[in-house]
């Protein structure tokens, strides 16, 4: 049986850059998943995984073993250094897999599909957050334009609980070129404001929609404007000044799903 990595090793460094560093994923075309549940789940989709790499001190679980050899997915060991090396996390996992970053193209959406669209969200967690939400809303996709933080980072994935293995995901720098392109899916794009805006739950949104979600410190810009059809608020009898963006845009995904059942589409 080979030594487990060490935590010099060549391999953990790249696995290490893989889970921090934007670039370097991108240019490798891989990202890291950490944990039981969440590598389970990756092994589950349509997703490729390369290779898994597990804490030499942990024994992984029958089912688990068995999800590998189904996917044909080797197994390494790591020192228990190694995969605290490896790890985004203060409390690592005992185990981690090497994705393929799926390269999406907007030729891959379907004309019709329903999509969250997150404009300059710089916050991890909330981009992960608004992703699971939209997948359980039964949203079709999800398009991550300009300065969003990256849907392949490992702390998204945490927060989207494996809900970004299920769903096509498109990064697009150029945030015009982006909402152009989500218009040319056939959907009405809705941007989100407080102000000279619909109440979510007096527009109809039985259709196909993008609900376009903008930064968490200054929403949607003038810029943006002429890429939006239509203008939905959050209605709030009480009195608060605002909603974090995950909630805001949980809410209008949930008035999507309540509307489409109600209507029986």
């Amino acid at each position: 049986m080979a030594e487990p990595l060490s935590p010099r090793n060549s391999e953990v460094a790249r696995l290490r850059a893989l889970a921090r560093d934007r670039r370097a994923r991108h240019e490798a075309g891989r990202f890291i998943v950490e944990g039981i549940k969440l590598v389970t789940e990756v092994l589950a989709s349509d997703l490729v995984v390369f290779e898994a790499y597990a804490d030499a001190a942990w024994e992984p679980p029958y089912d688990f073993r068995e999800a590998l050899r189904a996917d044909d997915v080797e197994l390494t060991q790591v020192s228990s250094r190694g995969i605290e090396r490896i790890a985004s996390t203060n409390s690592p996992q005992p185990v981690v897999a090497e994705v393929k970053i799926p390269r999406t193209q907007w030729s891959d959406i379907a004309d019709g599909a329903s999509l969250l669209v997150a404009v300059d969200l710089n916050d991890p967690g909330n981009v992960g957050t608004l992703a699971r939400s939209a997948v359980a809303a039964g949203f079709d996709g999800i398009v991550c334009l300009g300065d969003t933080a990256d849907p392949f980072a490992p702390k998204v994935i945490r927060s989207s609980a494996g809900a970004l293995f299920r769903v096509p995901v498109i990064v697009e720098r150029d945030v015009a070129d982006g909402l152009a392109q989500v218009g040319e899916r056939g959907v009405i794009r809705y941007g989100t404001r407080m102000a000279d805006a619909t109440p979510c739950d007096e527009a109809d949104l039985t259709g196909p929609v993008a609900l376009v979600l903008g930064s968490e410190a200054h929403g949607l810009g003038q810029a943006h404007a002429d890429h939006i059809d239509s203008w939905l608020s959050v209605p709030m009898p009480g009195e608060t000044e605002s909603l974090n963006v995950a909630m805001a845009g949980t809410i209008l995904a949930y008035e999507v799903a309540r509307q489409r059942r109600s209507a029986g589409s």
